[in-house]
């Protein structure tokens, strides 16, 4: 029998679920929810054309870091290229394997460029891949650099991420913030998420916008590259400081509107743990 027209299928439902599960899963965890979600729908594998970009669309939402041989690459969807990634700076295009997180190969091509939008990129880089050894110590992090246009209109894409992943112990988390830069203006995103999973399902997850005025200069690339650079760490950090705020401030004002009004005795909750203490220790 034929479907009529704009009747949604099982296979588009099915594709429909699957998007929207495995993009929001916590990263480092996309594989091990694909094989359930596999078992679920039946009639269906990890290399099934909806399982498979499912996991590409998961990778470049969390800026994946694919590692190779003397080099890496993050996925995202503004150096996607059909089954490809491009490499602005080595002039590459880099096939990946999303499930392995791998380099498949590489190839050379000739992709256009601008000789004083190149120094103002190889500067960022430096400066980025210094404040990820500050701010990112031991963890898994990159950063990537790219531009469009040429030095008299342009725009640079600054992304950002790092990763802990700790499966055996139930938790990871990731940060990921992406920039777009002009000759006068600073603004992106900064995503936090972080997942414990040991006798819970805890899940948190912050996003924020950001826009600061800023003022490049091509001529001293390396002093603008600073200037940018510490602007991100900036806003990153004030971010930063407010989850920490969020975190100490839990206790007074979350977890006390979780609690009943009053306890059965109908006498208010002291707060003060001393208090509670004393009553401990009195009848002991």
């Amino acid at each position: 029998m034929n479907q009529g027209e704009g009747e949604v299928t099982e296979h588009d439902q099915h594709e429909k679920v699957v998007k929207y599960i495995v993009k929001n899963t916590p990263f480092g965890q996309a594989n091990l929810v694909i094989k359930d979600l596999c078992k679920i729908i039946g009639n269906i594998n990890p290399q099934h054309a909806i399982m498979l970009q499912a996991l590409r669309d998961h990778n470049e939402e969390h800026l994946a870091l694919i590692k190779g041989q003397n080099t890496q690459i993050l996925t995202s969807v503004l150096n996607s290229q059909e089954d490809f990634y491009v490499d602005q700076k080595n002039n590459e295009t880099i096939q990946v394997d999303h499930e392995k997180l791998e380099i498949i190969s590489r190839s050379q091509v000739e992709l256009p460029s601008d000789p004083e939008l190149n120094v103002l990129r190889d500067a960022l880089e430096q400066q980025l891949n210094l404040y990820l050894s500050q701010q990112f110590n031991e963890k898994v992090c990159g950063a990537y650099v790219m531009y469009q246009g040429d030095a008299s209109d342009y725009t640079f894409y600054i992304g950002i991420t790092a990763k802990t992943i700790n499966l055996p112990n139930f938790f990871c988390g990731s940060w990921i913030s992406t920039w777009e830069l002009t000759k006068t203006q600073l603004k992106g995103d900064l995503k936090v998420q972080a997942h414990y999973y040991e006798d819970g399902n805890v899940q948190l997850k912050n996003v924020n916008a950001f826009s600061e005025g800023i003022n490049v200069d091509l001529s001293t690339a390396s002093e603008s590259a600073k200037q940018i650079v510490h602007t991100i760490a900036k806003l990153e950090n004030k971010q930063l400081a407010g989850m920490d705020n969020l975190y100490n401030s839990m206790p007074d004002f979350f977890f006390k509107a979780m609690r009943r009004p009053l306890p059965i005795t109908g006498t208010k909750m002291n707060w003060n743990e001393n208090v509670h203490k004393l009553v401990a220790n009195l009848k002991q």
